[in-house]
């Protein structure tokens, strides 16, 4: 029973014992501490970004141009020239915006019915009749006019399509917003890469912690201060990067919009409308230039220190 034991226990107290020297610091002063953390947090986003990445890569891919004329032909009943316009976000994965002007009026309810005998899930259906007001700038007098807002959501196993029109006075358009449904793969991977990162960027600068503290002064000065501003230069996309996981990881029903996502904050426009389109994706280039120079140096085998000791002359 003893020799079964440690057969197994010991492997496992191996492991630990080298994942303990793994996370281990050379160093454990709060400024060392706080590197590896902030370090950790840093890559911690960018692994949430690429688990993002990955789950995008899972999902349906938005429809083409004949795909989405036959859905604005289901919903508008009537073969028309729809306007289609795609919408990109830094906050979440894109979306297609399909306008249609018809001649005569619009049967929600038949349109609703077309996309069920086509296989597709809909919700109820929503209409609101009222009035609406009509300036006329000539004579600067106005009129009220008859009005009608209708709206139902289809939804297939890769697409949600929410189906909405206007009738006003004899004007009447339809609209559909698209977007890819929705997968469960989005929020585990988002974590997942966040663990993955935070647990790199701990062992990482541990490993490169103890490696450096053994070499000349100079050299250590160099690589903290390399660090330290490759940390304050990415610190910006960092938090957009949380920003968006927390936002991926709050309840998000598929009617209500497009998917969060984590890694459009580098890639689609300005992430805070008072930001230039180009802060973030340069933050980025940036701060990864100056960690593999960092890491380059770092990893450069150097002298270790010697302290120099007087001679002793022998009698």
């Amino acid at each position: 029973m003893s020799v079964t034991c440690s057969v197994h226990v010991h492997p496992l107290r191996r492991l630990a014992a080298r994942a303990r020297r793994l996370f281990a610091l050379p160093d454990p002063r709060p400024i060392t501490v706080a590197a590896v953390v902030l370090v950790a947090v840093v890559l911690a986003a960018f692994g949430a970004a690429a688990g993002s990445w990955a789950a995008a890569r899972t999902a349906g891919a938005l429809p083409g141009d004949a795909v989405l004329a036959d859905l604005s032909r289901r919903a508008c009943g009537v073969d028309a020239e729809p306007e289609v316009s795609r919408e990109t976000s830094p906050w979440t994965a894109s979306r297609i915006y399909v306008s249609t002007t018809l001649d005569s009026d619009w049967d929600a309810a038949q349109a609703r019915q077309r996309y069920a005998a086509a296989g597709w899930s809909v919700s109820e259906l929503t209409t609101v009749n009222d009035f609406a007001v009509v300036l006329y700038p000539g004579d600067r007098t106005s009129t009220y006019v008859p009005s009608r807002y209708s709206r139902f959501t289809a939804q297939s196993r890769e697409l949600v399509v929410v189906v909405s029109g206007t009738a006003l006075a004899d004007d009447v358009s339809v609209y559909l917003d698209v977007w890819s449904a929705s997968t469960h793969a989005s929020r585990a991977l988002g974590l997942t890469g966040a663990a993955l990162g935070m647990i790199s960027g701990w062992m990482l600068t541990a490993t490169l912690a103890r490696r450096i503290r053994p070499t000349h002064p100079a050299h250590r000065a160099t690589v903290t201060a390399l660090t330290t501003t490759a940390l304050l230069v990415l610190a910006t996309p960092t938090v957009a990067l949380h920003s968006s996981l927390t936002r991926l990881l709050r309840p998000h029903p598929d009617s209500s919009g497009p998917t969060p996502t984590v890694h459009d904050a580098l890639l689609r426009g300005p992430y805070w409308p008072t930001t230039p389109t180009w802060l973030l994706p340069a933050l980025t280039i940036t701060g990864g230039l100056l960690t593999a120079v960092t890491l380059a140096l770092a990893a450069w085998p150097q002298p270790k220190q010697t302290t120099d000791r007087p001679a002793t002359a022998r009698d």
